[in-house]
């Protein structure tokens, strides 16, 4: 008969955890109050807070130009700042260069991926843009600039109700866990199902607390590359001399294709030519003698 009554008692806790869980948390914090009188508000990790707004991660997209043996020491300013400065709180994601080489026609390239908090983002653009020694006013110039948001508002309160259920739940299963009089079999049953709690727990924590991390700091993402020359293939000019160059050889391969098709059939074409030669020749040489004759 305990037995029996311990087992449906797990079953209701785990059908009931989802539904009482929030009114049960809110009579806690506030004893005596009736649902109805307490102020609408959302239970997070535990604690009353009033109603969140929007929560969004931001994303920043920068393309920097500059001269070729400026890129190089940029991309070591940023790289070096993100490590070395702790009042950024900067964490360095990615950050690779390809150094240029002119004989191969290979430009210099680098880029850089960070996340910093919403304060630093700023000061970190600053830095970057900011003129090394030897560049003029101006230097270097911002080529592209874009900011996109991801609301994860919904992402992160379904993550935190969740956790709060399955915790609710854990605390649940530890006090049948905890009684004298359960038999063996009926204990494993239970120690099992804290197992798979408690795993679900530790993965709804790290959700959250990356979800969070994305929210309470932005993300920026920046190449740096060397200025286009004019006869690049990117510039105008460059890609109009590129089009004439590939319509040069073409116009050259069809009229080489052509005459290398031609070229079995230029005797037969050379024995039409005399031969039309000769009958011209022989008409005009035979209209003559007519007219002769017909003045005798």
């Amino acid at each position: 008969m305990f037995r029996q009554s311990l087992m449906c008692g797990v079953v209701l806790l785990a059908l009931s955890a989802c539904e009482q869980y929030a009114q049960v948390d809110l009579k806690r914090q506030a004893p005596g109050a009736t649902a109805e009188e307490i102020p609408e508000t959302v239970l997070i990790t535990g604690s009353l807070v009033g109603p969140p707004g929007p929560r969004l991660a931001y994303t920043h997209d920068l393309a920097i130009e500059m001269a070729d043996a400026m890129v190089a020491p940029r991309f070591e300013r940023g790289r070096d700042a993100c490590l070395e400065d702790r009042s950024l709180n900067c964490n360095l994601l990615e950050a690779s260069i390809t150094v240029g080489n002119a004989n191969a026609r290979v430009r210099p390239r680098a880029s850089l991926s960070v996340r910093l908090p919403h304060d630093s983002v700023m000061r970190f653009e600053s830095l970057l843009l900011e003129p090394l020694p030897g560049e003029a006013p101006g230097e270097p110039s911002l080529r592209r600039s874009s900011t996109t948001a991801e609301d994860l508002t919904f992402q992160i309160s379904d993550t935190e109700r969740r956790l709060a259920q399955a915790t609710d739940y854990r605390e649940r299963l530890t006090v049948l866990s905890r009684r004298g009089d359960a038999k063996v079999d009926e204990l494993i049953k239970v120690q099992q199902s804290l197992s798979e709690v408690q795993s679900s727990i530790e993965a709804m924590t790290v959700e959250t607390r990356q979800l969070n991390t994305r929210v309470d700091t932005e993300l920026l993402n920046i190449t740096l590359g060397a200025y286009e020359p004019l006869t690049s293939v990117s510039s105008p000019l460059g890609s109009a001399w590129r089009d004439a160059a590939r319509a040069l050889g073409e116009s050259t391969a069809s009229a080489f294709l052509f005459v290398v098709v031609l070229l079995p059939w230029l005797p037969l074409i050379a024995l039409g030519g005399l031969a039309l030669v000769w009958l011209w020749r022989f008409m005009r040489k035979l209209r003559r003698q007519k007219e002769s004759a017909a003045a005798a």
